[in-house]
């Protein structure tokens, strides 16, 4: 390359690099999914919790009030239409897009008549069923409700015409549910697409991730010697968040060991937070006593019969922080540091 070319192209190289998100933006943002999650989202109707599985799924409602509550927009979706003869079939993809109007995250849905649920139904009566052609019909087994007996149903062909605008709104739920799950990184709190497939299939999905789960060899005292065997270690749960609350103390102890920690206690809270992080506690002090409201994020810990709730951190709920600069705009939690 030559010199002219070499000052050409400095000339037009960003004076600054893009380093993308920066840490405390990506723990506050992490924080405000988990407040919004425990304050707004209501269980069973934004999302459900399928048996057998570790994450709830997210459903339609859910999805659209993350949107609003990170203010992002999902535009017009990109239709690919794969029909067939005798099957309509529809893939979506739906952009995300951040109030500067950049598309942070593209969502992809594909919804077909050929899947189980649509492609059969029920047959009304034995006469619709024995005058419905070879091959436009079956019986199928189907296990009992609570573990009864299963049993076997008489089904015929669906009309994929009369399904087609059902199946080109599935497309576009699913493509907006993993596009909300993308733009907000919410897939380490929720699942996808479990609550649209079949009992049948679900409960086989569930049953090989079970099956592939490692379990853990406990033997009996019997076998080791006469020596107690060591107990499973219990992993924390994920990150949950209080309701805002004024502190109520903040009291410092030691545990067997003689090592310091620190219990906060909260109005109206029953439990008490744990923490061995010395400034975390500090901070929190300095909320004893006041009007203002914090929100404390927490992992939940069992340790020989005894349930702990471990501080992650906190935030302010209502106002600035006691002794800082006091703006026209109350802080939110959003706006408070989480890298300390």
């Amino acid at each position: 390359m030559s010199t002219t070319e070499l000052a050409t192209t400095a000339a037009v190289a960003p004076a600054v690099i893009d380093r993308g998100t920066s840490v405390p933006q990506l723990q506050a943002r992490m924080q405000r999914l988990l407040e919004v999650v425990a304050n707004v989202l209501e269980d069973g109707k934004d999302y459900g919790k399928i048996p057998g599985t570790d994450k709830p799924a997210l459903y339609k409602p859910g999805a659209e009030k993350l949107c609003v509550a990170f203010e992002l927009a999902p535009v017009d979706p990109n239709i690919d239409d794969l029909s067939t003869l005798d099957a309509v079939r529809y893939r979506l993809h739906v952009p995300i897009e951040a109030p500067s109007g950049r598309v942070i995250a593209v969502g992809i849905g594909e919804a077909s008549t050929n899947e189980e649920k649509y492609r059969w139904k029920r047959a009304v009566c034995d006469e619709e069923f024995d005058e419905t052609p070879a091959d436009c019909r079956r019986e199928k087994w189907a296990r009992g409700q609570s573990g009864g007996k299963p049993y076997k149903t008489k089904q015929v062909r669906t009309s994929p015409a009369d399904l087609a605008n059902t199946v080109l709104k599935m497309a576009h739920k699913r493509a907006l549910i993993h596009g909300t799950l993308l733009a907000t990184a919410a897939s380490s709190v929720f699942n996808q697409d479990l609550e649209d497939f079949s009992d049948e299939l679900r409960s086989a999905i569930v049953d090989a991730e079970t099956e592939t789960t490692p379990k853990k060899d406990v033997k009996r005292a019997s076998e080791t010697g006469g020596k107690k065997a060591t107990p499973p270690t219990v992993a924390p749960t994920s990150v949950l968040v209080t309701e805002p609350r004024k502190v109520k103390d903040v009291v410092e102890r030691e545990d067997r060991n003689k090592r310091v920690f620190h219990v906060i206690t909260l109005d109206g809270d029953e439990h008490e937070y744990t923490t061995r992080d010395n400034t975390l506690a500090t901070e929190c002090y300095k909320f004893r006593g006041t009007d203002h409201l914090i929100r404390i994020s927490y992992k939940t810990n069992e340790y020989q019969g005894r349930k702990y709730f471990n501080i992650e951190n906190f935030a302010i709920a209502d106002a600035a922080i006691p002794g800082a600069r006091v703006d026209d705009d109350s802080l939110t939690a959003a706006d408070i540091p989480f890298d300390k």
